[in-house]
């Protein structure tokens, strides 16, 4: 089970954080924004661990595979893949952030 932090202030800004991860992976990059976009989920992602190392961990695995998934889309695109590929691996970027949101709903209960 997740560590959550004690004090009301770290909890407030551990629940911003994730809330802005979950927004931030519901907004895929495309080719020009990728590195940006991935540097603010790692950006996020120790500033989580600084507050809850266990919340980082219980999230790690998750979101290193969005991150794969991703950026397999954006090679995708970049590389003009037929359209049946670029929708599939979006679709598979999708269902990843499906579990990382799921996670962290289930983090913002407790």
């Amino acid at each position: 089970m997740a560590q959550m932090p004690k004090d009301d202030a770290s909890k407030e800004k551990l629940r911003m954080l994730l809330f802005q991860l979950s927004e931030l992976l519901k907004d895929p990059p495309i080719v020009i924004n990728y590195y940006d976009w991935r540097e603010t989920i790692e950006d996020l992602m120790d500033e989580i661990e600084e507050l809850s190392p266990s919340v980082r961990e219980r999230l790690n695995d998750l979101v290193v595979e969005a991150l794969r998934r991703v950026h397999t889309h954006v090679e995708d695109l970049d590389n003009d893949a037929l359209p049946t590929q670029t929708e599939r691996s979006a679709h598979a970027y999708y269902a990843q952030v499906a579990f990382v949101i799921s996670e962290i709903n289930d983090l913002k209960s407790y």
